[in-house]
């Protein structure tokens, strides 16, 4: 049971995670900060996927939110590493900055 779960919250989260960085990194000047996309994502995807097994609420509320639009998936990936948090951060900025 808990591979399903693992492979519904790869498709439902990580899947789109990925997108939503890959998107929101387009533009961004800095390589520095597309580089820690790429290693965060690397870092953390599979951290999120052991986790969604070990806490199948956790999962599935994530998983609903992240496809209703009520959680943004790159909040998942805050306060887990110095590549995540920088990351974060730029893509909040940006956020803000452009009324997202």
């Amino acid at each position: 049971m808990s591979e399903f779960i693992s492979y519904l919250f790869a498709i439902l989260v990580i899947g789109p995670l990925q997108a939503e960085v890959s998107e929101r990194l387009q533009g961004v000047p800095s390589a520095e900060i597309v580089h820690s996309g790429r290693a965060c994502i690397a870092a953390e995807a599979p951290r999120l996927l052991q986790r969604a097994q070990e806490d199948w609420a956790w999962a599935a509320a994530n998983a609903v939110g992240v496809g209703v639009g009520v959680v943004d998936p790159v909040t998942l990936l805050a306060g887990q590493n110095a590549d995540c948090d920088s990351l974060v951060q730029v893509l909040s900025q940006r956020g803000v900055a452009e009324g997202v």
